[in-house]
């Protein structure tokens, strides 16, 4: 960290000199022009002409290199931003190779392939990551869990709660880029209204527990030919309210610190989780309790840095 005293220059207008080393590897000169951006907590923020989200604009990467990792090379590349991605094999694109890519596109929100021919794959991102807000993606997650664990009390509706499952790892990957993105450019955080990027660890961690119970409700789903387990109705209905209470916590008035749920109520939903006598779906609703807690810490941390920041506190 550096320290620069502002000047007033003639009277009228104020200046900071830049750090010499950061000129210098933004490789800078005289005249070049700076981008600087307000952020909501009143910092100012920074960067050069070229910044971060401007370079990473087109890929091209070769397949042949990335066989046994494709799906996860093209999540990094998705997260970092980039908007056109083109992928080529010397040989030919095998269709194993074609399946994991489609595979990774329905997973990546606003993606489409603009060409495909025996050798070459060329993706385009069409998402606008300036109007994505962050706090909409995960409130509709926890709308999605609470509609797989209605299926799970009523209709048992298997396939539906596949579907739900398919569409929740979409969303959190498409939190992972916002994420991503928000750590180079901090105006990503402003369509959604977040005012402090310190907070961007406890909503990724939130999306990820929430994806966490997803998988968990959808093997739950697997594991039973109906919805009915020991205590389903009232452990169910807990998870449930659970979810309803988290998602007013982010998206309702932030004018309180939230409370978790009392230690008496978890007590008495694991000794009810205790008596599952499927093994397979214990453990299953032992791990979305235990996700169900932490999101819950998260939100704890969220709701009083925001009073913190505000001056609340």
């Amino acid at each position: 960290m550096e320290r620069r005293r502002i000047q007033l220059i003639a009277g009228t207008t104020y200046s900071v000199s830049l750090p010499k080393e950061w000129v210098k590897k933004n490789n800078l000169k005289e005249k070049n022009e700076i981008i600087f951006h307000e952020g909501n907590d009143r910092t100012l923020i920074l960067s050069s002409h070229l910044s971060e989200s401007k370079k990473y604009k087109d890929i091209t990467l070769n397949i042949d290199d990335y066989l046994g990792n494709i799906e996860q090379i093209l999540f990094s590349v998705y997260y970092l931003g980039f908007e056109n991605i083109s992928l080529f094999s010397k040989k030919e694109i095998t269709k194993d190779a074609e399946t994991k890519i489609r595979k990774a596109l329905s997973n990546m929100s606003g993606t489409e392939i603009a060409y495909e021919d025996k050798n070459s794959i060329k993706i385009k991102v069409l998402l606008d990551k300036a109007k994505i807000d962050l706090l909409q993606v995960i409130y509709r997650i926890i709308l999605i869990i609470e509609s797989s664990i209605e299926s799970l009390m009523g209709s048992f509706n298997i396939e539906e709660i596949r579907m739900n499952e398919n569409e929740i790892d979409r969303l959190y990957h498409l939190i992972s880029k916002i994420v991503s993105l928000s750590l180079t450019d901090s105006a990503i955080l402003l369509s959604s209204n977040i005012k402090y990027a310190s907070l961007i660890p406890s909503y990724f961690l939130i999306g990820k527990k929430l994806e966490n119970i997803a998988d968990n409700i959808n093997l739950i789903s697997e594991s039973l030919n109906s919805g009915k387990f020991e205590h389903s109705k009232e452990i169910l209905q807990f998870t449930r309210e659970s979810m309803d209470r988290c998602a007013k916590a982010l998206i309702g008035k932030k004018d309180k610190v939230f409370e978790k749920t009392k230690a008496d109520r978890l007590n008495h939903v694991n000794s009810l989780i205790s008596g599952i006598k499927d093994k397979s779906v214990l453990n299953y609703m032992d791990d979305i309790v235990r996700y169900i807690v932490d999101v819950e810490e998260e939100i704890v941390i969220i709701s009083f840095y925001n009073r913190l920041f505000d001056g609340s506190v």
